[in-house]
């Protein structure tokens, strides 16, 4: 039985033509990505990695805790994270990309009473020069579930 991450908004993910999920994450293995990087991830997309941890769903990757390759979060968030947060208002936490290297990351100034971050939209296209600073974050979605849904509309 789902919580945060209702079984409808699964069952879509699951039934998209462009979901590929790895198999799912062991609680051991998020409670450890948690504890190294004190975050505590949204129930949703805790749930979420319970089920498949990362994969293609839609037009993104999600990233997956524990892996060793080009979709673990460990990698994005030791390598990526600094470079995000160095042109963000806040600490984020990245946690899927796009196909084109944007990156979508959580908000982590403002979780809701249920711990949900918003999501943030992070485009590439306009990091490298410093006039367009502004136009690097946009906000994409409330939570992860809203995310969900519009990665696979």
């Amino acid at each position: 039985m789902m919580g945060a991450l209702n079984e409808k908004i699964l069952a879509a993910v699951l039934a998209h033509e462009d979901t590929n999920l790895s198999p799912p994450a062991t609680v051991k293995a998020i409670d450890a990505f948690e504890k190294k990087h004190n975050f505590r991830f949204p129930l949703s997309h805790r749930e979420f990695l319970l089920q498949g941890n990362g994969g293609e769903v839609g037009y993104a990757r999600l990233f997956g805790v524990g892996e060793s390759d080009h979709m673990s979060l460990e990698w994005h968030v030791t390598e990526m994270r600094p470079e995000l947060e160095s042109m963000a208002q806040g600490p984020v936490m990245p946690f899927a990309n796009d196909w084109g290297g944007s990156y979508f990351c959580y908000d982590l100034q403002k979780a809701d009473s249920n711990g949900e971050y918003p999501v943030l939209f992070w485009n590439h296209e306009y990091s490298e020069e410093p006039e367009d600073l502004p136009l690097v974050w946009s906000d994409f979605a409330a939570n992860f579930v809203e995310f969900l849904q519009k990665i696979i509309s």
